[in-house]
């Protein structure tokens, strides 16, 4: 006999975004939520009987006890 059950996974990204220098927190987050985010092709999201899923909005990390969002300057990146 044959079973199937959904498995949960925490998954995350670290995506790349372009802002001015004198950027807001506000005008950061908006850049960093409208960054490309990782799919799946079609032959890497499933074979045979298993399949992997990345749907939902994403959210910015946060420091715990400030809540600020977790952005930081990539000073290789810099120009």
């Amino acid at each position: 006999m044959k079973y199937r059950a959904l498995l949960l996974q925490t998954a995350s990204c670290v995506v790349e975004f372009e802002a001015p220098e004198d950027a807001t927190p506000e005008h950061l987050e908006a850049a960093a939520l409208e960054a490309d985010t990782p799919t799946l092709c079609h032959q890497c999201a499933g074979s045979g009987n298993q399949s992997l899923n990345i749907e939902g909005e994403w959210s910015l990390m946060r420091d715990d006890e400030t809540g600020k969002p977790e952005i930081h300057v990539d000073e290789d990146g810099a120009r």
